[in-house]
């Protein structure tokens, strides 16, 4: 049996100013001193949620008796929007009071929160807080950068078990990270605190637990907002206990909304309508008013100005957020313009990126084709006034250029990621995994107005009760790609339905269309893929080039490394995956698969003592790596040492996925059996 190694932001603040943009321009001068309340601070984010999916905001139809709660001890935005339809980018904004193009996150994938951007929770650690994290989705791991200023930053996604495709799922459910916030709760002093509780069930596919599955059994979205306000109860009710209300601020608020169908769209990311902007936002406890309902726009970027100003904590200078604590008391606040963004359309799809300017009037989108609407009319965006009213056009865009620059005036980097991230985010529906690293915002491509049909032909295949068999999925994304064959998602999508399906020739031949076509000009997803369908199919010679790309084009994908190490490895080629491996553990020293790799390394050299220490570091620095506990239980039965061989073998059996390990799984059994 062969041993083995897995595949594995400064914004141009006097002009905004001058041009009345929403931003909190610090002049000159000593601020007056404040006195500081030690509030305890509790944010909960979630994912995805419409406010009029909300029985606080009107869904008669919906059941969320702890957000009403909320609500009604405080303060509800009736017309709160967030910068971007986007997870990521959405809680940057949240969290540092400044818009995208100022914060730099910009997607979901490839975009890092600097540890040098202040945000809530390093502003209030830096004052005394205890900080704590708790977040549903690995979109927000703490890799991305969000877990600045956090003391504990709990990111830990489940572990799959016997359906595992990744090392961990890419999501949890609301009472998993409840469970873990709570924990933390109750172990809090008299210490003030910051907590921040992000769920992520509303995100699709929506599948709510029982009994809300049943309940809300023709509308399941429905029925994951409902869930997830039931397990905010349970915190609501922890919190009660650790702190009175008079010492809590409480704010509760969405990411981004959810299309469901409107303008096209089954869910968020591509375009910048209300239907994906409009969020619930809610603020309760210190003495905030109860009861009260306020219509001025407010915006995701006002959460941290806001949150600062209740307990006395001074702001950092250049937010582009203002503090919502004026409405409190029937005064202005500088919230009425608020920019939007989306590059999801470039950098996923190949089209063109979206910008915005709205109002509490008006919403101007800057596309290929230029949309303007009035939202006191036409709350549904359905039709586009831009002829009709030039001035207004006129001064819109002089403020999104105050944000943004003249259009093409921008270009972003995206930040490489490894395998293993990129196929959790897929798994979420989110990254296409080809993108180049470099994009030009300049508004070219294709308007994704134009494109809805491919959306629709995207949704259908991907959807899991769209009725349609995995072959005729497959029909659908080929006929797709046909039409918009510069659409990085689509071949990244339909290849792995291809793969899924076996038609590995079919696989590659896509892979290589890709590529001719220009597809694969970032980090290398595309070679890597080939790679692992080479070695599937026995050429594991041919796959060592299209390894030997894709790293070179991306030297952060570990994962990659691994697989071609193991390639060198199989070929004798010992020097080569030693450089390989030594080059993992360089970039990543607790990395369990190069430390299980150094390990077959050295059983190749006759090395038994090393490879031991190798392999059994691996399986302390991952539990879970199935291939190091296979790898030690066969070099303790070589040694004899039946009782440690057993164990081994048990833990393998024990975390194997089956599909992934048909071959190996009977020869362990045979050889447990053979020791018992």
């Amino acid at each position: 049996m062969p041993l083995s190694l897995p595949g594995s932001r400064k914004a141009l603040i006097m002009c905004l100013c001058a041009l009345g943009v929403g931003v909190s321009c610090h002049r000159a001068g000593t601020p007056a001193p404040r006195t500081l309340r030690p509030l305890n601070v509790v944010v909960i984010t979630i994912d995805t949620l419409r406010p009029d999916h909300l029985h606080c905001y009107g869904d008669e139809k919906i059941e969320t008796p702890t957000l009403d709660g909320v609500a009604q001890s405080g303060v509800l935005f009736e017309n709160a929007v967030a910068q971007t339809p986007l997870t990521p980018p959405s809680h940057a904004s949240i969290f540092t009071g400044l818009n995208p193009p100022t914060h730099k996150v910009r997607n979901t994938g490839g975009f890092i929160l600097s540890p040098s951007t202040p945000t809530l929770a390093s502003l209030l650690q830096q004052r005394g807080w205890d900080t704590a994290a708790f977040v549903s989705s690995a979109v927000l791991k703490k890799r991305f950068g969000f877990d600045h200023g956090f003391a504990v930053y709990d990111d830990q996604m489940p572990q799959p078990g016997s359906r595992q495709e990744f090392l961990e799922d890419a999501e949890r459910r609301a009472g998993d990270t409840v469970d873990r916030a709570v924990q933390w709760l109750d172990g809090r002093g008299e210490k003030p605190f910051f907590l921040w509780v992000h769920l992520y069930d509303p995100h699709a596919p929506y599948d709510p637990p029982s009994p809300f599955h049943e309940q809300y059994k023709d509308r399941l979205y429905d029925g994951e907002i409902a869930y997830a306000d039931h397990e905010l109860g349970r915190l609501m009710e922890h919190l009660r206990r650790k702190s009175p209300p008079e010492k809590t601020l409480v704010a509760a608020l969405s990411d981004h909304g959810e299309s469901l169908g409107e303008h096209g769209e089954a869910s968020h990311g591509v375009f910048l309508y209300d239907a994906t902007l409009r969020i619930a936002f809610l603020l309760s406890g210190a003495g905030l008013p109860a009861g009260m309902r306020i219509k001025p726009q407010a915006r995701t970027i006002d959460l941290l100005p806001t949150i600062l100003e209740l307990p006395g904590v001074p702001a950092p200078p250049g937010l582009e957020g203002a503090s919502l604590v004026p409405l409190l008391s029937g005064k202005s606040a500088p919230t009425a313009v608020s920019y939007a963004e989306t590059l999801y359309p470039k950098i996923n799809l190949g089209w063109a990126e979206l910008r915005a300017i709205r109002t509490n009037q008006w919403k101007y989108i800057r596309a290929p084709r230029p949309e303007l609407y009035d939202l006191s009319r036409d709350p549904g965006e359905a039709n586009n006034v831009l002829s009709e009213h030039p001035s207004e056009v006129r001064k819109l865009e002089a403020k999104l250029v105050a944000v943004t620059g003249p259009a093409g005036s921008e270009k972003v980097e995206t930040t490489q990621m490894d395998e293993h991230t990129l196929a959790q985010l897929k798994s979420l529906g989110y990254t296409s995994g080809f993108t180049s690293r470099s994009y030009d915002l300049n508004g070219q491509g294709a308007d994704p107005k134009d494109r809805v049909d491919i959306l629709k032909m995207m949704d259908a295949a991907e959807r899991p009760k769209s009725g349609l068999s995995p072959a005729r999925r497959i029909e659908v994304l080929q006929q797709a790609v046909q039409m918009d064959p510069s659409n990085p998602l689509l071949y990244y999508t339909l290849g792995a339905k291809l793969e899924k399906a076996g038609r590995y020739d079919e696989a590659m031949k896509l892979y290589r269309a890709a590529l001719e076509n220009g597809i694969d000009k970032g980090p290398g997803r595309l070679h890597s893929r080939l790679g692992d369908l080479l070695v599937h199919l026995g050429k594991k010679a041919e796959a060592i080039p299209e390894y030997e790309e894709s790293v070179r084009i991306n030297p952060a994908d570990v994962e990659t490394q691994a697989n071609l190490a193991t390639a060198y490895l199989e070929q004798g080629r010992l020097a080569d995956a030693e450089r390989v491996l030594n080059g993992i553990v360089a970039i990543e020293p607790d990395n369990a698969a190069a430390q299980n790799g150094l390990g077959v390394l050295a059983i190749q050299r006759q090395d038994g003592t090393a490879a031991r220490g190798h392999f059994e570091k691996a399986v302390k620095l991952d539990p879970d790596l199935v291939d190091a506990y296979l790898n030690l239980g066969l070099l303790y039965k070589m040694v004899g040492e039946n009782t440690r061989a057993r164990a081994s073998f048990e833990q393998f059996l024990a975390k194997a996925p089956p599909r992934q390990y048909k071959t190996e799984i009977p020869k362990v059994r045979a050889a447990l059996a053979e020791l018992q």
